[in-house]
């Protein structure tokens, strides 16, 4: 009988600690959450800005909140990203839109060759388009809530050999990482071979391609720079990044953890990672150089030369991209990136956003 007794006071005392200590403590917190961000470990985004706000969350809610991070492909294929934030194998998951042609058509219009010269701009107008248009944040994917958007930096072209110019470029076996890039390639004459990023140092080693056409951000991590020693500097364009919570796992959180996550996200976000991208860039670029790698800069002439052929690819995305979403919305999105993108190249030459020369 007293053995009965003594059971009993002991699961009432733990419901009463169940029901007195708050639901977090009590299902010990959101503790390692899983944050795919895409780039390695070594990344400048990751160090400098992941990082930072996975240590801020944890210190903010003394441990009750933190991030394990993972890159591309550590916990699932790229190509299975789309599916993986709705379906909780992530619980907050980058997706490249351009990985996804027809799926997430609208928030594209930033990759358009020349509408974005760079990932300040760039990042800043995708995050202004997710906030401004329902239409843009239902195309990502079911069962998640948009954290932030960002942009890489600008596309340039890195070779084993030297490619100078037009001519040299045309049929050189070239790598990209998104179906608009490929098309590009193709228009400029030279032969594209669509692969991931974290394959690409292995191809080119292998010498199965010329080169290989991405931004300069993350030739180190991806080890490209041990491959090629040629830069071409293009300025052709960037590619959206977009970060997403699993729906279910927000919706859980307390009011005061999702109100300071969303001080930390939005355009907040969005700025340090082109922030990050641009001076990662500039960085890298110095030690390439100092490492004799050689940087082909074109003239403005040259430039526009090269990529005239390029310019047709605005239709392109409104006529088939867009080809099933309303014509007036399609026109007010491209004329809102258009705006954003010259206010925001505007106010990067004023020094707003720190000292980069444009």
């Amino acid at each position: 009988m007293l053995k009965k007794i003594t059971m009993l006071t002991v699961g009432l005392a733990i419901g009463a600690i169940l029901f007195f200590v708050d639901p977090v403590d009590a299902a010990k917190g959101f503790k390692h959450l899983s944050f795919m961000g895409g780039y390695m470990e070594r990344h400048p985004t990751v160090v400098n800005v992941f990082k930072p706000f996975m240590k801020a969350a944890e210190e903010k809610f003394n441990g009750k909140l933190s991030f394990d991070y993972f890159a591309t492909n550590a916990l699932y294929p790229e190509a299975e990203a789309f599916g993986a934030v709705s379906d909780g194998r992530v619980d907050l998951g980058q997706i490249r839109p351009l990985v996804f042609p027809g799926k997430m058509n609208l928030i594209g219009v930033i990759a358009l060759p020349g509408m974005c010269p760079n990932a300040i701009v760039g990042s800043l107008v995708a995050e202004e388009l997710a906030q401004k248009f329902k239409e843009v944040r239902d195309e990502f994917p079911l069962d998640s809530v948009h954290y932030f958007a960002w942009a890489s930096a600008s596309y340039q072209l890195h070779t084993i050999k030297p490619v100078r110019n037009a001519a040299e470029l045309r049929g050189k076996k070239i790598i990209v990482w998104d179906a608009p890039t490929l098309e590009y390639m193709k228009k400029l004459g030279a032969n594209p071979i669509r692969m991931s990023s974290p394959d690409t140092y292995l191809a080119l080693s292998k010498s199965m391609a010329d080169g290989v056409l991405c931004p300069l951000a993350p030739l180190r991590s991806y080890k490209i720079t041990e491959a090629t020693k040629y830069h071409m500097i293009l300025n052709l364009g960037v590619s959206p990044f977009i970060e997403e919570f699993n729906k279910s796992l927000w919706d859980s959180m307390p009011e005061d953890m999702q109100s300071w996550l969303k001080e930390e996200g939005g355009l907040k976000m969005s700025l340090a990672c082109g922030k990050s991208l641009e001076d990662g860039a500039k960085a890298d670029t110095k030690w390439m150089e100092d490492q004799g790698h050689q940087f082909f800069y074109l003239s403005e002439t040259e430039r526009d030369e090269l990529l005239s052929p390029l310019q047709y690819f605005a239709d392109v995305w409104k006529s088939t991209d867009c080809k099933n979403i309303d014509p007036k919305l399609v026109d007010e999105v491209l004329r809102f990136a258009r705006e954003r993108s010259k206010y925001h190249t505007e106010q990067m030459r004023a020094g707003k956003y720190g000292n980069y020369k444009m």
